[in-house]
């Protein structure tokens, strides 16, 4: 069963700006560790923050019954995204956002990012714990 979907999207040139503005803080504000080791792999950075970004608002929608964004104490980099070995994007929660999820009853997750045309979309579904 459902727990939560959300939805982001966004213009990759406001990102860009961002990271040219502020650099390896905005990196620091946004990533979790796990994705920050993702990040020194790709060759497109700014897409990779964008893509990020959305998807971490998506899933903090999906965790809101009202989609309202960030509630119930979870920050932005409480949850994020990682490829997997096949190149999946994974949803993965810090030690903070674990404990709200559980607190929640939210089981898995599932994440899909798209871009073109300068747009980035992120769509994520949360499962309740059966």
């Amino acid at each position: 069963m459902i727990f939560g979907i959300g939805t982001d999207i966004l213009q990759l040139q406001r990102v860009e700006q961002t990271y040219g503005r502020f650099g390896e803080r905005f990196v620091r504000h946004l990533l979790m560790p796990e994705e920050k080791a993702q990040l020194v792999l790709t060759s497109r950075p700014v897409r990779f923050l964008a893509m990020r970004f959305a998807a971490k608002e998506a899933i903090v929608k999906a965790m809101s019954a009202s989609c309202t964004g960030f509630a119930h104490g979870v920050w932005i980099r409480d949850v994020g995204v990682v490829q997997n070995a096949w190149g999946r994007p994974e949803v993965v929660y810090s030690p903070r956002g674990e404990s709200v999820r559980r607190a929640l009853g939210i089981g898995d997750g599932h994440v899909t990012l798209s871009d073109e045309a300068g747009l980035v979309v992120a769509v994520a579904v949360l499962m309740k714990v059966t």
